[in-house]
């Protein structure tokens, strides 16, 4: 659950919107940055940008497609472990590094079908992915603690209508029935390995007892230098929302499109487990203690998916020049934190009595049933703005043009590993190639930029406050992304 949460929400590095919202929709829109798409009908993707807009189908449309997207995103700091010890990113003698690239790459499916059924009414269908982010750190990274592996999938059937009600106006929405499923993965420092004690005992020969420790204590034992286990959580649910729009013929060369999606409601529901036998450290006895093989454990995270508002508008500056214009307003203070709950006990009755909230729940309340993880998260809402053009070179090839502004819904004080995001800016360029009456293709380049960020994250307990762990991480982000998108379209 965590993993289908942090999964989804905590990502937002690999898409072009912001938090883990997808923008990559549409080939044509991509071009454009997608600016203006609610107030035009150019094919059948208006069944995700504004499905009011329908009903300026002449026929019906047919809309496929695919964006590829690839990361790149550097970490450099250092942090320390669960004992306090220091570790590094850098490439030196410990057994930590910066985490490599931890974005990669993606490929982002998406068709639609609309159709008028007469003057006034239109359907159409949409298949396509609303959320979704994956990453992945080298095992060694210095904040594996906080984040190792963390993807989310979703896929949207989204039913939609139009309505006419003049031959200004028009009015439409849909059900955004939406799975989602997720994994999210991070290590567990068991055995803090303490170098700066062994340097102390081991070569300027201090006496181990001024540190409360043995000569023997596996504090000083450089094999536990590293993670010692493995742990992740996995879950997917179903759930519903809806959609409204209106188009609007301001006048013979401009249109007003505006939209609005609810948020909708998830409780992804899995199981969470450690890949190995737990062995930990306990300091009263200054010794290793074997638990046993804790089984998969019954947990669920609830979700909430963000509303949005878009408003767009479409001015045909001449006879080949279409200009663009939107701005989205999305409520990510929706998302305030991430509850992990274990819906049973975990098994068998060796586990009992293991304390590890400062190891991979982030809480006190060991294997127990109920809550067992808390990640502070409190973004803001947050606005988008884009801009665009579409130049029709000749009655074959329209070229395209964009540039968009995304807020960040990540305020720097509550950053996380998962969540290294800040302001992004992205530059889009596309071209529409008509084959026949019936049959054209657009494709489209984007490359994404976010300012560098810093990152500084303690585990924390549900009332926000750190917990007595002493692993942190600390250091800066650069990220950005380059993404390839095209698509086919066929009027019947």
């Amino acid at each position: 659950m965590q993993a289908a949460i942090t999964a989804a929400a905590l990502l937002p590095a690999m898409t072009f919107a912001s938090g883990y919202k997808l923008n990559e929709q549409s080939a044509a829109g991509m071009g454009t940055a997608h600016a203006g798409r609610a107030a035009m009908a150019e094919d059948a993707s208006v069944v995700f940008y504004n499905p009011a807009a329908m009903t300026e189908l002449d026929g019906p449309v047919l809309t496929a497609g695919f964006t590829y997207i690839k990361g790149n995103g550097e970490f450099t700091g250092n942090g320390t472990n669960v004992g306090g010890g220091a570790i590094t990113g850098a490439d030196d003698v410990d057994a930590y590094s910066n985490g490599g690239n931890y974005l990669g790459e993606s490929f982002i499916p998406f068709i639609y079908y609309a159709r008028p059924v007469n003057e006034k009414f239109s359907v159409g269908l949409g298949v396509y992915v609303p959320f979704g982010t994956k990453t992945n750190y080298d095992d060694d990274f210095v904040g594996g603690g906080f984040a190792d592996e963390t993807s989310l999938a979703s896929i949207e059937i989204a039913p939609v209508f139009a309505y006419k009600v003049n031959d200004q106006l028009s009015v439409g929405g849909g059900l955004d029935i939406v799975y989602m499923e997720g994994l999210l993965s991070k290590f567990v420092d068991s055995v803090p390995y303490r170098a700066d004690l062994a340097y102390a005992v081991g070569v300027l020969g201090h006496d181990p007892a001024t540190y409360g420790i043995t000569a023997g204590s596996p504090l000083l034992d450089s094999s536990n230098a590293g993670f010692e286990n493995h742990y992740e959580v996995e879950g997917d649910d179903w759930s519903y929302g809806w959609n409204l729009g209106a188009y609007y013929k301001l006048t013979d060369s401009t249109t007003l499109g505006v939209t609005y999606r609810s948020e909708i409601e998830f409780t992804l529901e899995g199981d969470s487990k450690f890949a190995e036998t737990f062995v930990a450290y306990d300091s009263g006895t200054d010794s290793l203690v074997p638990y046993g093989t804790i089984q998969p454990q019954a947990s669920e995270v609830p979700l909430t998916t963000p509303a949005s508002a878009t408003v767009s508008l479409a001015h045909q500056a001449t006879d080949t020049l279409l200009l663009q214009v939107g701005a989205t307003w999305t409520g990510w203070s929706s998302f305030q934190s991430f509850d992990v709950i274990a819906i049973e006990r975990a098994t068998p009755s060796t586990a009992d009595g293991i304390d590890i909230s400062d190891i991979a729940f982030d809480s006190g309340d060991g294997l127990d049933a109920g809550y067992i993880g808390h990640i502070d998260e409190r973004w803001v809402d947050v606005w988008a703005v884009a801009l665009g053009g579409t130049y029709q070179l000749n009655d074959k090839l329209a070229l395209r043009a964009g540039y968009a502004y995304d807020q960040s819904p990540v305020r720097d004080e509550f950053r996380t590993a998962r969540v290294p995001s800040s302001d992004r800016q992205w530059l889009t360029f596309g071209a529409g190639y008509t084959i026949s009456a019936n049959l054209s293709l657009d494709v489209a380049a984007g490359y994404l930029f976010m300012y560098p960020m810093d990152l500084s994250e303690v585990n924390k307990k549900n009332d926000n406050t750190p917990t007595s762990s002493l692993t942190s991480v600390t250091g800066e982000y650069e990220i950005d992304v380059f993404g390839l998108s095209a698509q086919v379209n066929y009027k019947f």
